[in-house]
Formats: C-alpha cells, sequence, structure tokens
C-alpha cells in the first residue's frame, strides 16, 4: 500500500497540474468576451516556465521540494483570483503569478520526483495524468474535486517521507487536512450566465415576471441593472436620488400624503422616511420589492427601509387603484424604470398622466425622472410634451451623476406655474433636510440647462396606442439621440 501511495505522487501531481491550468482558463471564459488571447498566452506562459523550469532545477536539486507548492495552489488559486477580480485594477497579475508557480511546482514534480525507484510507465502517463485533471477541472462545475486530489497528494508525499522521521510525514497530512478546512470556510465563486454582458464582476442576477435584475461590484462598490441598464450605483445613489426626492417635497405642503409608484428598491422610501412622511408605496415588479426588502445587497443600500412600518404597500394593479382610489395625493413620485418595452412605456403616456392629475390634490405636485436631456434629448421633450398635452405646468431640472451620465427629472404642478416653481426651488434651503450633497447652489445649477443641444421638430406625444417613447427606445434614440 505505501509503495502504491508513493508511486502515485506523480500521477496525483499531474492530477493537480492539470486541474489548476484550467483555472485561468474557466475564468477567462467567464469575465472576457474574447477569452482566446488570454488563453493563449496564459498556456505559452506555463510551457515556457515548465521548460524553462528544468535547467534551473537540474543544477539546484534542492528546489524539488517546490513539488509541494501542488497542495496549495489548487485550493488557493481559484477561489482568490475570483474573489480578488473586483478588487484589483489589473487582476491579471494574480494569474500570471500562480502560472508561474505552476509551471516551476509542475517541473520539480516530475524532474525530480519524490519516489527515486519509480516504474516508467508512471513518467510515460504523466502528461495523459495532466490532460485528465484539466478536462475533470473545465467540466465539473462544483470545483470541489481539487480537496480531494490534494489529500491524496497529501498520502503520496507522506508516504515517501515516512522512512526519514515521522514528524515529516505526520507534518505534511496535518497541513493539508488544515489547508482543505480553510478552504471549505472561504465561499465557492458563483457563477452567472449574464457575467458577459458586463465588465465588473456580478454578483447577484434574478429574473423577475417582468425584467432581470443584475448586480455588479468594483472595489466595494455595487451597481443596480435592470434589463442591463443602470439604475444607481453605491457609489454616488445620492446624485441621484436627493436630487428625485427632495425638491418635489420642498414645493408641496407640509406633511404631504404620498404615493411612490415603482419605488422596488426601496431608495425614496429611505429618503422619505426620514422627513416622517406617511407613504403609500405601490410597486410594479412585486418581485422586485420582495427582492429590496430581503436581498442583503439591497436592503444595505435602503437601509431596511422596506422591512420597516412606515409606509401603507398597496397591492394592485397601477392604472386600476388610480382609476379606483378616492384618495387625493400632495406628492407623487414616479420611480419607474426606462421604457425598455411596451409594458414600461405605459408608465410614461398621456392616459397615465391624466390618471396622476385625478389623483393630485389642488396644490398636489408630480415627479418622475425623464432620461438624459442631452443624450437622449428627443425622449427627454416627449415626455415633458406628454406632460403639457394633460394639462399640467412642468419644470425640467437635471444633475451630472458620475455613474449614470447626465440625467433629469420633470416636476409636474396642477396649479403652481412653471415659474413659480423655479422661484421656489431656487430659494430652499435643502441643507435642513441633512443632504449628503443637495444644497441650494446645486438646485439653482440644475434648474440651468444653457442653450439646447439641437432643434427639434415638432415634438409627438407618447400615448398607449401610439407608444412614441418606446419606438425611439427600440430605434436606439433614448439613450443616445443623433
Amino acid at each position: 500500500m505505501r509503495n502504491f501511495l508513493t508511486e502515485s505522487v506523480v500521477l496525483v501531481g499531474a492530477l493537480l497540474t492539470g486541474y489548476s491550468l484550467a483555472y485561468p482558463v474557466i475564468l477567462a471564459g467567464y469575465f472576457y468576451d474574447k477569452p482566446q488571447i488570454d488563453i493563449i498566452i496564459y498556456l505559452l506562459l506555463f510551457s515556457v516556465v515548465f521548460w524553462g523550469s528544468q535547467k534551473v532545477l537540474s543544477k539546484y536539486s534542492g528546489l524539488k521540494y517546490c513539488a509541494f507548492l501542488l497542495l496549495i495552489i489548487p485550493l488557493a488559486w481559484f477561489k482568490l483570483d475570483y474573489h480578488l477580480y473586483a478588487w484589483l485594477d489589473s487582476p491579471q497579475f494574480v494569474t500570471y503569478t500562480f502560472i508561474i508557480l505552476l509551471g516551476i511546482s509542475g517541473a520539480a514534480l516530475f524532474k525530480f520526483p519524490l519516489t527515486s525507484q519509480r516504474p516508467k510507465w508512471i513518467g510515460l502517463m504523466a502528461a495523459p495524468f495532466a490532460i485528465a485533471g484539466f478536462l475533470i477541472s473545465v467540466l465539473y462545475k462544483p470545483h470541489d474535486f481539487n480537496q480531494f486530489l490534494v489529500l491524496c497528494f497529501s498520502l503520496g508525499l507522506a508516504a515517501s517521507f515516512w522512512d526519514l522521521k515521522k514528524i515529516i510525514p505526520l507534518s505534511i497530512l496535518l497541513l493539508s487536512f488544515v489547508l482543505v478546512f480553510v478552504d471549505n470556510r472561504f465561499e465557492s465563486p458563483e457563477f452567472f450566465e449574464r457575467q458577459s454582458k458586463y465588465h465588473d464582476k456580478v454578483v447577484f442576477s434574478v429574473e423577475t415576471d417582468l425584467q432581470i435584475v443584475d448586480v455588479t461590484t468594483w472595489k466595494g462598490h455595487n451597481w443596480y441593472f435592470t434589463d442591463g441598464i443602470n439604475q444607481f450605483s453605491s457609489i454616488d445613489s445620492w446624485l441621484y436620488y436627493e436630487p428625485f426626492a427632495y425638491p418635489a417635497y420642498a414645493l408641496t405642503v407640509a406633511e404631504p400624503s404620498t404615493l411612490i409608484i415603482g419605488g422596488e428598491n426601496g431608495m425614496l422610501v429611505h429618503l422619505l422616511e426620514a422627513l416622517d412622511l406617511k407613504v403609500d408605496l405601490l410597486p410594479i415588479d412585486q418581485e422586485l420589492f420582495e427582492l429590496g426588502k430581503k436581498e442583503p445587497l439591497f436592503v444595505k443600500e435602503n437601509g431596511g427601509s422596506l422591512k420597516n412600518e412606515g409606509f401603507r404597500l398597496i397591492e394592485d394593479d397601477v392604472f386600476r387603484f388610480l382609476d379606483q382610489t378616492e384618495k387625493a395625493y400632495d406628492l407623487i413620485f414616479i420611480d419607474v424604470a426606462d421604457p425598455v418595452d411596451v409594458e414600461r412605456n405605459q408608465y410614461f403616456t398621456f392616459e397615465f398622466y391624466q390618471l396622476i392629475k385625478q389623483r393630485l390634490s389642488e396644490n398636489g405636485i408630480m415627479v418622475t425622472q425623464s432620461g438624459s436631456p442631452y443624450f437622449a434629448t428627443k425622449a427627454f421633450e416627449v415626455v415633458r410634451e406628454t406632460m403639457r398635452a394633460v394639462g399640467f405646468e412642468t419644470l425640467a431640472y437635471h444633475n451630472q451623476i458620475l455613474t449614470l451620465g447626465e440625467w433629469s427629472w420633470t416636476l409636474c404642478g396642477k396649479k403652481q406655474t412653471s415659474s413659480e416653481m423655479r422661484l421656489a426651488l431656487e430659494s430652499t434651503n435643502f441643507e435642513r433636510y441633512n443632504t449628503q450633497w443637495l444644497n441650494q447652489e446645486a438646485m439653482q445649477m440644475m434648474l440651468s440647462f444653457g442653450k439646447p443641444p439641437k432643434i427639434l421638430s415638432e415634438v409627438e406625444i407618447n400615448t398607449i396606442q401610439d407608444p412614441v417613447l418606446y419606438e425611439l427606445y427600440l430605434q436606439g434614440n433614448y439613450e443616445f439621440d443623433r
């Protein structure tokens, strides 16, 4: 038995080498759209290091103990490389380092086998075993077979040193068990099909009945997407939500009755609950609302606002509720995603704004996001023109958001004129709301647009029957109006 374990060192080491060499290939295929060049570089680097190490090892036989790296590399590399991807400017550095170490350790194993009386067939089988290890690593998705191989390799090493001091083989066995135990304590990589859509690492992805929700991460910050479109980022969410929440609130009556349509991520609720508002929340996507309530990635950003009892949840169809309720609101937020389909286009239509107007109190204010006024000028004007067609007075403002670009919101007053809303906002002291960024100077800046970027022809009205805004989006003119 001991002879068998001793002779197996080379074959198990070959399996481990091939198994580990598959790691960069797997990760390159996962993180990069076109990984072919990277994979070729990885294989060439390993080959050069492996064969180049032969000469060095021939001169310095003590380096044969570099083979012991095969106890560590198969366990440390995959998870470390995966988890560091979102933290390093150049994650390739980690990959190259491990490839070099793997080449050296592989050469040490094959050049100076730890069994001096190995049969010749074992050396001949090393390459096929390395290829087998590579294929197992690529095809076996849990990626935990490496633990079994490491334990087998440690048994072979221990058997090889058994005739020496017993402390050496026992230490080898103890080390291998400790390494496997530690490896189990670290979270295994979770792979998402939609990673190819993003450069940053995807850490969460789910498809609801209405949309696909993805969360990516980079250096401790998260980006939140629906259907591949960035909604907000933890790096600058206040640059989007403070202008969304506070200007409209500043224009309303004291203690306004408030309705949020959409708002499933809880970000608006989080800001408004600090103002002690009695909020009614009418989600469009119930599954996304549950994510905002329970998923740690969302709870971290919304402060657990959807777990609190500071709002009343309305579980009803948006149009049916607006048509049938008799309640009048002083403040209505339309926190919905871009009109990427007919379903979401309806929340930017003439019919929808008519219902909103019916539900606003006499001094009520409504606010909605309205896209980019510079990159989607026509879409921006369609939203405003549709509101005006309903009889609203409108006031638009915009802000430069680091992770979104230039974005806008449009206020609608049932009674207040555009001039009255502008004057009120220009003189509002926003610092009383304990904001992170928004103040009076910022508000004045956001109300200024300068000269229009282009002169538009007649602007159409967006309706359910004639979804002009959605058609602009299909043409690629919602995000970039050329």
